[in-house]
């Protein structure tokens, strides 16, 4: 395929790095879970951001664990697996994995407890309920050790209670390596500790805030370190720093019978009591996360930029497949990646399909709805974006971002480098005829071309800044940190509201037109409020939390409330309303905290539901009847 043919229906020209790659028939395959734990549900995350991996000898899969969720690779097939939160998994980030001597797969989420996989789809082992998991760690029988800032468990099957349990220790384990009697060694904030039944004894009197991991191997006690490796002898209580040409920061470790795999400095070598053997002279540029052992030749390496294998050097393990790779590839750098920290969502509606815009901390993305290829806009150089909006023709999309500020994106036009807002910009609306964008300056319309402030911050009647927008029918609503305010264009008066939203923290902003009057929904930091100027009710079935984004299903009449401790559906019944939550125990939703919110049109009368959150892009499908 000619590469041109990509550049078709582009709304600017774009750069070779942000190009989708062709499929090719030799690349690693996707296999697709049949079976879901919450079929209306679907992720976009990418699995690039390693935290922790393990191999399964048995199988020849290697399990790991992402802020995106849990990757799955059957080495010998080149096939791979997402699960993700729709499958079970409470939310998408999760910290650890391991794979037990009777092969049951286990992961532990980053808030919400340990998991474990049956038939396809992730279950909650209840009987440590929610408790935060710092580590995972096998013994050498095979059973799985769950390291917590409540104590360390051992577990041998699902449906059973730990058949060991150790009293905690203040601080959550960093890792822990279990010996053939039981005896427990891990490290935290503190220092190095054991316990072989009578209680934990720390290894040195003094406090050791500067181990980060550590390993057993044999009759050695492997250490590492803020700077280099050390090797103590339980059979002497000796210890042996390791060459000292390796002064870094020890990040991972993984035991073989020759010693230790380590990372240090961007480098990983085999450490044995004799030295320390790098792999190749090639030192990575990103943080190195986790080691798996295959033998004293070969080892995975786990980073926060994909999966690398090591034999006589180091290669990438990618997917090749958005959103893990989006771009062709590239020999000075790793190609480019979607970014989990969504914060902005504008849906395009063009005249065959749609488009999906997403801001995230990383940069902005494009989605085709209707192909569903990705693209990242690498030559906008801009991050941090809070904003997007499309014109009522769909010609133009404006991008917000608090360190580039107000940026075009036209369909005819040439970029332009020079953004039309310089400030950081953190809100976007359209009215009926115009544009207004909020920023750590104030307020600003779009008019003949041109953007104008017409408020300075210096100008508003609360000592706060401005954090959320919406345009209603004849005036500006604007929510500050310190009260809500209504702008007239056509007087320019700026009036404070009266009552308590006066004087609240509004962190969104929905007006919605009416027959008569429009109705506004104001977000708060302590519940959802809606009204006119002078008259204002608490919405008292939404859950007296932070409001952080708000969305109007016009077809269905329905509002979502996006909120920091999940979603919210709102139905009008009976003079009052009727409210369905979803979180990440209750739906395949990526994360608890919802960004943004943007609604799309699907197919056989469905409407798709898109979620931003800290943790990927969800997608929830209900029905338009």
């Amino acid at each position: 395929m000619n590469s041109q043919d990509y550049r078709l229906d582009l709304p600017v020209p774009i750069g070779g790095e942000d190009l989708p790659i062709p499929v090719a028939d030799a690349g690693p395959q996707e296999e697709k879970v049949g079976d879901k734990a919450h079929l209306e549900w679907f992720n976009w995350a990418s699995q690039r951001h390693i935290r922790d991996l393990t191999l399964d000898a048995v199988q020849e899969e290697l399990w790991l664990a992402t802020g995106g969720g849990v990757l799955r690779w059957r080495l010998q097939e080149n096939r791979f697996t997402r699960y993700a939160s729709e499958h079970g998994l409470p939310g998408n980030s999760v910290v650890a994995v391991a794979v037990d001597g009777l092969g049951q797969v286990w992961a532990a989420s980053e808030h919400f407890g340990l998991s474990y996989l049956n038939n396809e789809s992730w279950y909650p082992y209840r009987l440590l309920g929610d408790i935060k998991v710092s580590c995972l760690t096998l013994d050498s029988t095979g059973q799985l050790w769950v390291g917590t800032v409540s104590g360390i468990y051992g577990i041998n099957h699902p449906d059973e209670k730990p058949t060991v349990e150790r009293s905690p220790i203040g601080h959550p384990p960093r890792a822990m390596a279990i010996a053939n009697d039981d005896t427990i060694w891990l490290c935290n904030a503190q220092g190095v500790y054991c316990d072989s039944g009578s209680g934990w004894e720390r290894l040195s009197d003094r406090v050791q805030p500067d181990i980060l991991t550590l390993a057993l191997q044999g009759n050695n006690l492997w250490l590492g370190r803020f700077k280099g490796l050390v090797r103590i002898d339980l059979t002497t209580g000796k210890p042996h720093p390791i060459d000292s040409t390796i002064g870094g920061e020890i990040t991972a470790m993984a035991a073989t019978e020759q010693g230790v795999w380590a990372a240090c400095g961007g480098r990983v070598g085999l450490a044995t009591e004799t030295g320390w053997t790098p792999l190749g002279d090639k030192r990575l540029n990103i943080p190195i996360t986790s080691l798996a052992a295959v033998n004293d030749q070969q080892v995975w390496i786990g980073t926060h930029d994909g999966l690398r294998r090591g034999e006589d050097g180091i290669q990438l393990h990618l997917t090749d497949t958005p959103p893990d790779v989006i771009g062709l590839p590239s020999r000075d750098k790793s190609p480019a990646t979607f970014s989990n920290l969504v914060q902005a969502l504008s849906v395009q509606r063009l005249a065959e399909r749609s488009i999906l815009w997403i801001g995230t901390a990383g940069g902005l993305f494009r989605l085709d709805l209707f192909t569903q290829s990705w693209r990242r806009y690498g030559w906008l150089r801009t991050q941090d974006i809070r904003a997007i909006v499309t014109d009522p023709d769909q010609e133009t999309v404006w991008v917000a971002s608090l360190s580039s500020g107000l940026q075009q994106i036209t369909q005819q036009a040439e970029p332009d480098a020079t953004p039309k807002i310089a400030q950081p910009m953190l809100g976007l609306t359209v009215g009926v005829s115009q544009y207004w964008a909020i920023g750590l300056e104030g307020l600003y319309r779009y008019q003949d071309s041109t953007w104008v402030q017409v408020i300075s911050v210096q100008e508003l009647p609360v000592r706060g800044w401005l954090q959320a927008v919406t345009a209603g029918t004849n005036h500006v609503w604007l929510g500050t940190s310190a009260g809500l305010l209504r702008y007239e264009p056509e007087t320019g008066q700026l009036s404070r509201v009266k009552g308590i939203l006066g004087d609240s923290e509004v962190r969104s902003l929905l007006a919605i037109p009416g027959d008569e009057s429009e109705l506004v929904w104001v977000g708060t930091t302590q519940g959802l409020y809606v009204g006119t100027f002078d008259k204002w009710k608490m919405v008292s079935e939404v859950e007296p939390r932070s409001i952080t984004a708000l969305a109007w299903d016009e077809n269905t009449r329905r509002l979502w409330v996006g909120t920091d401790g999940g979603l919210f559906r709102l139905v009008s019944q009976d003079q009052g309303w009727k409210v369905d939550k979803f979180d990440v125990h209750t739906s395949g939703l990526g994360a608890n905290r919802v960004n943004a919110i943007a609604i799309s049109t699907g197919d056989a009368g469905e409407t798709h539901l898109w979620i931003g959150t800290p943790c990927g892009l969800s997608c929830y499908r209900y029905s338009r009847a």
